[in-house]
């Protein structure tokens, strides 16, 4: 490895382009390089090779002398780098979309060059012949693939150093070498007409393909999704092979078509395939482009430009364009949609389906598997990265498959015995009476939802005082609840994993939660917030309602189903980043609301939306989020359930807390029994005394209001009277408290009150004056005897009571 050039290169001048509105023929650009001599002649420099970059919608192109054009689509603006010398293959590099891998023709080097001002960073040596062919390892690996016709190296971009050499020998050289879609395989064909395939990992051969009707072969292709593999050459004829069963699906007839050999083919991508294309890109021996297509066997379009016939094309990653290289040096930009969709004049002759499919076709007598196996079979392929590349395809997984899918992803370790045990412990008292709070209308539903609520608190007492957790979970039920012990660990899992530091302050909100998803808003959209600022709308109403339904209020089923494939496919922080992303997308809906109340309405109703543009949102806030406010800072890795008799503890969550508010609740939901007799003995009296001070009182009154005599006499009267009404009172109140007290206290600490009471009333006697003495208030001792008796009357009374009480609920 050599440093490349360092010096600083002049502003890179940047030019305007037009592309046009209505393209005739699906032509948006054309390009040409014509330069004057020295004499005053023009004349026009052809380009060679070029290359897309689809995420900023780039395009690189160089000409026989080395000068290198970067077209920009998205700005409409084109610059040229300084030259490099003549250069043999472009590509884009995917892991840093601004350099460009640049294959230089004379010392054979690999130059890492910056798009954006030209300078060489980093140089490879290695190569003892023009390099062809360069291709990126789309996986963990990151690895570099370039070859010549003599060799091919993969070089490690870690360090940027050699990894892997294959050398060949004069009478099979590489025709082709790349990389599959995934980076799973690397797959070359050569000039002996054979086709060997390589584990990537190890570098072992796993599979040596040699067609016997398949001579001189060219050109190999693959689907985006990988699955499929189509090769072709000089004879014309087309093999589709399966890259999963390792055997030929069909083999096409060209001459139908008018088509004797294969030059260059490409598989087209669209939108909505699912990555498995369907159309086909053929560079026919007669340099015209042909776009067959393999599902119903005709051709769509065919490029034969006036001015020249077709030396090359590429296609863009995504399908939206490609370019075609002609032979007078010109580039001609395409439309693919505009090609694809225009019509085609049915000018060739009707075609039957008549292939060589006996690979796939299965006799009736043969064995076919049954589920069982079939699910077996499908969990021991798929792991999560391909899982993860059939999502990006597809944009969801099959709904036939995907449960099986789910507990895949989630690890789940279908521990029976430990489910059996939460299962035998009933149905958990705070969920007895749910059906009081929701309205279900199916039975079986209202029975899961029921079991699996009552497994989640018999598991963790946490989430039987959680009052959202049936809303949150209820969605799960109905797609799951065919296998309540699917539904429970994928439930558990979730809460596991997805919802890390949602109970920090159980039963409170979750603070740090809602924290995350407002600091991320104000990173992406600090209007969209200021917005919920001036409406003193919370992230309690704009996230955490979301959360607590996962989103099951704002989503149809089959939006849910197809953001919790991706919230499941993804690391925990995805699904706070799809409520930032939903809040962002719909946010001319949300400005044009001026209340609390509506918006609170807002995040309780379905409301129309892009899946597409949300999750591709949420995708770009989970890449572009800065690391400092990024959840995943946060969070733990991804934590499946343990396999094993019991399931781990779920912790994370204030255990005092809720153990008093279970306590508390337990006591509201407990019935008062039976009084004990000396409670009721108790209460009846204080009813007794309480009824006879009432009617004392009323007598009282009466005589307050009759008339006296108004002399001196009348005075001298009414001060009597009043001391004797003081008197009375005092007595009644020290009856009402005796009689209470001998219920409340024992006999011996009565009579030691009585003692001090007595000596209390001394001691105040002689304190005063004997005159005052003989006038005293305080009441007469009441006659125990009758207290006795009135004491036994009221024990009978509440006996008989009692008795009658056991009656009644016998």
């Amino acid at each position: 490895m050599e440093s490349g050039n360092q010096g600083e290169y002049d502003n890179v001048e940047k030019f305007d382009i037009k592309i046009k509105s209505k393209p005739k023929d699906g032509v948006i650009l054309q390009l040409h390089h014509t330069v004057r001599g020295s004499n005053g002649e023009s004349h026009r420099i052809r380009f060679s090779v070029g290359t897309f970059e689809d995420v900023h919608e780039k395009l690189a192109c160089a000409d026989n002398i080395g000068n290198i054009f970067v077209l920009d689509f998205s700005d409409l603006k084109f610059w040229k780098l300084k030259s490099q010398g003549p250069c043999t293959a472009l590509q884009f590099s995917p892991h840093n979309l601004d350099t460009l891998v640049v294959a230089g023709a004379k010392k054979f080097t690999i130059n890492f060059i910056d798009c954006e001002s030209g300078t060489t960073t980093i140089s490879l040596l290695g190569h003892t012949a023009p390099i062809k062919h360069i291709s990126f390892s789309n996986n963990k690996i990151n690895n570099l693939l370039t070859a010549s016709p003599a060799e091919a190296i993969l070089w490690e971009l870690r360090n940027y150093t050699k990894y892997f050499t294959l050398n060949t020998y004069a009478e099979a050289q590489i025709q082709q070498i790349l990389f599959t879609p995934a980076g799973d395989y690397l797959v070359a064909c050569f000039q002996n007409d054979t086709v060997q395939i390589w584990r990537h990992d190890t570098m072992k051969s796993v599979k040596q393909i040699i067609p016997n009707d398949l001579k001189h072969l060219k050109n190999i292709a693959f689907t985006m999704n990988g699955r499929a593999m189509a090769m072709a050459g000089l004879a014309p004829i087309l093999i589709l092979f399966s890259m999963d069963t390792w055997k030929a699906i069909k083999s096409v007839d060209l001459l139908k078509y008018d088509i004797t050999g294969v030059q260059q083919m490409a598989f087209i991508p669209q939108m909505f395939d699912g990555g498995a294309n369907k159309v086909l890109a053929i560079l026919s021996s007669d340099c015209n482009l042909i776009f067959l297509d393999l599902e119903t066997l005709k051709i769509v379009n065919t490029i034969q430009p006036d001015s020249s016939n077709v030396r090359r094309f590429v296609v863009s990653p995504t399908g939206k364009y490609f370019l075609c290289v002609l032979q007078l040096g010109e580039i001609n930009i395409y439309n693919t949609s505009y090609v694809l969709e225009s019509k085609q004049p049915q000018t060739e002759k009707p075609i039957h389906e008549e292939f060589a499919c006996t690979s796939i076709k299965r006799s009736n007598k043969e064995h076919s598997p049954t589920r069982v196996e079939v699910e077996a079979k499908m969990r021991t392929c798929m792991d999560s990265a391909r899982l993860r590349r059939i999502l990006m395809q597809y944009g969801e997984y099959p709904d036939k498959f995907r449960a099986i899918i789910w507990r895949s992803l989630l690890a789940v370790p279908r521990n029976r015995t430990a489910y059996s045990v939460l299962v035998d412990k009933g149905i958990h008292s705070s969920y007895k009476d749910i059906e009081s709070q929701f309205t279900i209308h199916s039975s079986l539903t209202l029975k899961n939802l029921k079991r699996l609520l009552s497994c989640l608190a018999h598991w963790c007492p946490l989430f039987g005082v959680m009052k959202f957790l049936p809303s949150f979970v209820f969605p799960f039920v109905k797609i799951l609840q065919k296998d309540p012990l699917l539904l429970f660990e994928i439930v558990a899992t979730v809460l596991l994993n997805q919802c890390q530091l949602w109970f920090e302050y159980a039963p409170f909100p979750p603070v740090s939660i809602l924290a995350m998803v407002e600091n991320i808003l104000a990173e992406h959209d600090r209007q969209l917030l200021n917005h919920f600022c001036e409406l003193g709308v919370t992230s309690q109403t704009y996230a955490l309602k979301i959360l607590e339904t996962a989103f099951s209020e704002v989503l149809t089923c089959s939006e849910w189903l197809i953001l919790w494939d991706h919230i499941l496919s993804n690391e925990p922080a995805y699904i706070l980043m799809a409520v930032v992303s939903y809040n962002i997308v719909q946010k001319n809906a949300i400005r044009r609301l001026k209340t609390h109340e509506q918006l609170e309405n807002f995040f309780h109703m379905q409301n129309p939306i892009d899946k597409k543009t949300f999750l591709k949102k949420a995708y770009v806030l989970l890449t572009e989020t800065p690391d400092d406010i990024h959840p995943r800072r946060f969070f733990n890795s991804f934590t499946p359930l343990e396999k094993g008799s019991c399931y781990q503890l779920f912790s994370g969550y204030p255990k005092a807390t809720i153990c008093l508010k279970l306590a508390k609740r337990e006591r509201k939901k407990q019935k008062p029994g039976p009084y004990t007799l000396k409670e009721l003995t108790s209460k009846s009296q204080e009813k007794e005394i309480n009824s006879r001070l009432k009617t004392t009182k009323s007598s009282d009154s009466e005589s307050n209001n009759s008339d006296g005599m108004q002399d001196k006499n009348f005075m001298e009267c009414s001060s009597k009277k009043t001391k004797k009404r003081s008197n009375n009172k005092d007595r009644k109140t020290g009856i009402r408290d005796d009689l209470i007290q001998s219920i409340m206290y024992p006999a011996t600490i009565q009579l030691q009150k009585k003692r001090e009471n007595a000596g209390g009333r001394k001691d105040k006697c002689n304190k005063k004056e004997r005159g005052s003495c003989k006038r005293s208030t305080t009441p007469p001792k009441v006659n125990s005897e009758k207290r006795n008796n009135f004491l036994e009357q009221e024990v009978e009374k509440l006996m008989q009571s009692c008795s009658s009480y056991e009656d009644t609920n016998d």
